[in-house]
C-alpha cells in the first residue's frame, strides 16, 4: 500500500534525563523545531555520550535518522539501519516503551519487512492497547501482507478511537475494496470527502469502487473531480480512458491515455491498456505499446509476449480486445 500506505512515527519529549545531558536534549529538540536535523542528531549523540541510559535521546535520534534527507538508496538504507539500532537500544534500556516498538514497526513497514512490523506493533499494543498509531500501523502491515481480515479488524478498532481520522478512512476503504466490499469502501470514502473535499485520492478510490459496483457515470464524475483538484494526477486519466473506450468513444479514450502517459511515463498498465484498445484497429501501434510494457516490466514478460504474438492474426487481435473489455 506506505507508502501508499505509510506509518506515522511519534517523537517523545525528554524523560528523566541527567543534569548534563538534559540541556543537550533541549537544544536538540530546539534544533529539530528549526529544521536543523543534522545538528539535532549531533546533539542527541552528545547527550547519549553523557548518559548512555537516556532512552528518550535514542528514540528521538532514531526518528531523525529516518527524516534526514539522503542522496541515494545506499544512504537511506544506512540511516534506516541506524534508526533500527536506536529503537532497539531504547527497548534494551526500557522494555516497556511502546513508542519504540511502534516506531520500529513503522520503520519495518517502510523497509517491506511486514511480518517483523506485525511483531513489533503487537508488542506496542500489548503495552498500550489504546495506542491509535500502533493500531493503524499494524493494520497497514496486515494489509500489505494480504491479511485483509486482520487488517480490517485493526482498522475497525482504530476507528473506535478516532472515527474522523482521514488516514484511517482511506486505508480501511482500500481494505474493503480488496475484500470486495465496495459499498463499505464507498461509505468510508464519502465520509472522507466530507471531511476533506480537496482530497483527490479519495475521489479516485471512490471511482474505482463505483466501477466495480457497475456505476460508470458516478465513477467518471469522481475521476473528473480528481483531476480538477490535482491536474497532474495520472491515474484518473487512465481510468477515464478505460471507461470512455467501453462506451465506444475511442478517440477520447486514447486522448486520456496519452495524457496519462505524459504525466507518468513509467506506468506500465497505461501502455498495456492502450495496446488492448488498439489491438483490432491498429495492431502495429498496439505491439509498440506492448513492447514498452515489456521493457518497463520484464517480470511479466510472458503476458506481453503472448499479446504481441496474438497481434499477428485477426482472431488473436479480437481475442485480446474481447478478453479485456468484454469478458464472458
Amino acid at each position: 500500500m506506505k507508502k501508499l500506505f505509510l506509518g506515522v512515527i511519534a517523537c517523545v519529549c525528554a524523560a528523566a534525563c541527567g543534569s548534563s545531558d538534559k540541556e543537550l536534549f533541549k537544544e536538540a529538540r530546539f534544533a529539530t523545531s528549526k529544521g536543523e536535523l543534522n545538528q539535532a542528531v549531533e546533539l542527541y549523540t552528545r547527550a547519549i555520550k553523557q548518559n548512555p541510559d537516556n532512552f528518550a535521546a535514542y528514540l528521538n535520534r532514531g526518528v531523525l535518522w529516518e527524516r534526514l534527507p539522503v542522496k541515494d538508496a545506499k544512504e537511506r538504507k544506512k540511516n534506516r539501519q541506524r534508526a533500527e539500532q536506536d529503537y532497539l537500544q531504547v527497548m534494551e534500556i526500557n522494555g516497556n516503551n511502546a513508542e519504540a516498538y511502534n516506531n520500529l514497526g513503522a520503520l519495518y513497514i517502510d523497509m517491506g519487512r511486514n511480518l517483523d512490523a506485525v511483531d513489533m506493533l503487537s508488542s506496542a499494543l500489548m503495552l498500550e492497547p489504546r495506542y491509535f498509531t500502533a493500531r493503524m500501523n499494524r493494520a497497514i502491515a496486515f494489509y500489505r501482507l494480504g491479511r485483509t481480515i486482520e487488517a480490517l479488524d485493526d482498522f475497525n478498532k482504530a476507528a473506535r478511537l478516532r472515527p474522523r481520522n482521514q488516514l484511517l478512512l482511506l486505508n480501511r476503504a482500500l481494505a474493503f475494496y480488496d475484500m470486495g466490499q465496495y459499498e463499505n469502501a464507498v461509505e468510508d470514502l464519502t465520509y472522507l470527502i466530507s471531511l476533506n473535499p480537496a482530497d483527490a485520492r479519495a475521489y479516485l478510490e471512490r471511482a474505482r469502487a463505483f466501477i466495480k459496483m457497475g456505476y460508470p457515470a458516478e465513477a467518471y464524475a469522481d475521476l473528473e473531480q480528481a483531476v480538477t483538484l490535482k491536474p497532474s494526477y495520472a491515474l484518473p486519466y487512465y481510468y477515464m480512458g478505460d471507461l470512455l473506450f467501453r462506451k465506444g468513444e475511442t478517440d477520447a479514450a486514447l486522448g486520456m491515455l496519452a495524457r496519462s502517459k505524459e504525466l507518468a511515463n513509467q506506468y506500465v498498465p497505461t501502455y498495456e491498456l492502450m495496446g488492448d484498445m488498439l489491438a483490432v484497429e491498429d495492431p502495429v501501434s498496439a505491439t509498440a505499446n506492448y513492447m514498452v510494457a515489456l521493457k518497463l516490466d520484464p517480470a511479466h514478460a510472458r503476458r506481453y509476449e503472448a499479446k504481441i504474438r496474438l497481434m499477428k492474426n485477426e482472431e488473436g487481435r479480437a481475442r485480446v480486445q474481447a478478453n479485456r473489455f468484454f469478458p464472458r
